[in-house]
């Protein structure tokens, strides 16, 4: 398995192991992406919004597959179909399960819904929001190594927050395992203060959950089946769920609507970023360079100021990209020179290698100037 911080490429999302019988096997993995997001006033599914050239829900899948799941399961609703085609474009062939929530009824009810598909499997179940894009596969390979090292029922992944909002706070027992989740809604005085909040990231017996699950009750200020009542009725049995703190809480952000969204993208715009100047790239200006987490770029690279490199762009080792130049499935070979605000689209499009001093464009027909003007 490659680098799990990494932060490129899709390869398939399912492992070819047969169903365990204990919390040693591999995760089965459940993403739940059957939410309407109307705070996104659009006529697309929330989890199809897309942030850097890839839809919220492919940055979950792929940090998913880090786990070598046994199954991953999706459940969709609004959009369902449209879901159903991104996800499998995603997963290219690999098996990919679907269940339908047909009524919005809560993350609970969404959850359950799985439950013929899942809900057998002898081995630790992973529970992932389908719109929180920032979260990491070493995050994730983190909490199954603790679940398992802790030897609970329940883990949750949580994270101290400097501001909770509308975030589930988590109650701790005396003994230090967690208690409850209280939903922001639902929230007495006396646990308004609690920084420490739920992720939505949850990893634990398969069987343990969904026996649960069939438990919950509407019984909050939404009428909804939360899936976070999962905790108290664990504790309730007897049984030991953990609260595992998460290193950043940048990553359990969610996306609910465009702010949301914009915050997202400059968070992975940052992290592509970082990756390339340590991997050997030179930006002359990080703060307008963007890069989609699917483009290969090779050490001694420049990119000037404003640079946008889209899609399969390759560019080779020693190249040039020109400030405020556009690339778009674009191939610059070794030591090609690409002059600024120089649009390039398309497979087998490239720049040739440098002969001399790049021409700037005209800024109008035979460089005059003016309206319409073309390079």
């Amino acid at each position: 398995m490659s680098d799990a911080n990494a932060t490129n490429g899709l390869p398939g999302l399912t492992g070819t192991h047969a169903p365990g019988a204990g919390e040693g096997s591999p995760p089965a993995v459940l993403v739940l992406a059957a939410g309407r997001g109307t705070r996104m006033r659009s006529n697309r599914p929330k989890v199809l919004h897309e942030i850097l050239g890839r839809a919220m829900i492919a940055y979950v899948l792929n940090a998913a597959r880090y786990l070598d799941p046994w199954k991953v399961c999706v459940v969709v609703g609004s959009g369902a179909s449209e879901v159903e085609g991104a996800v499998e474009g995603v997963a290219k062939g690999q098996g990919v399960s679907f269940v339908t929530q047909a009524e919005q009824l809560g993350s609970g009810h969404a959850a359950l819904q799985a439950g013929p598909v899942l809900g057998d499997y002898g081995g630790p179940l992973v529970i992932l929001p389908g719109d929180a894009p920032l979260i990491s596969p070493q995050t994730l390979l983190d909490l199954l190594e603790a679940h398992r090292v802790i030897g609970g029922d329940l883990s949750v992944l949580t994270v101290e927050a400097a501001d909770p909002g509308s975030y589930g706070r988590v109650v701790r027992g005396a003994d230090g395992w967690l208690d409850r989740i209280v939903e922001s809604r639902d929230l007495t005085p006396a646990e308004a203060p609690i920084r420490e909040v739920n992720s939505g990231v949850y990893v634990g017996s398969a069987k343990r959950i969904f026996e649960a699950l069939r438990d919950v009750r509407p019984d909050n200020a939404q009428g909804e089946y939360y899936l976070t009542d999962v905790v108290a009725l664990l504790r309730a049995k007897g049984l030991r769920v953990a609260a595992v703190m998460g290193p950043d809480p940048q990553e359990i952000q969610g996306v609910n609507d465009r702010e949301d969204l914009w915050k997202a993208r400059e968070i992975l715009r940052l992290r592509i970023l970082d990756s390339w100047l340590k991997a050997g790239v030179t930006m002359d200006d990080p703060y307008t360079t963007v890069i989609e987490p699917s483009v290969r770029l090779e050490r001694d690279v420049t990119l000037g100021p404003g640079a946008i490199l889209r899609g399969a762009t390759k560019v080779c080792e020693g190249a040039s990209v020109g400030p405020y130049a556009v690339l778009e499935d674009a191939l610059i070979p070794p030591g090609g020179r690409v002059p600024p605000h120089a649009y390039l689209r398309g497979p087998g499009r490239s720049a040739p290698a440098a002969r001399g001093r790049p021409r700037p464009p005209r800024h109008g027909p035979r460089g005059r100037g003016g309206p319409g003007a073309r390079d």
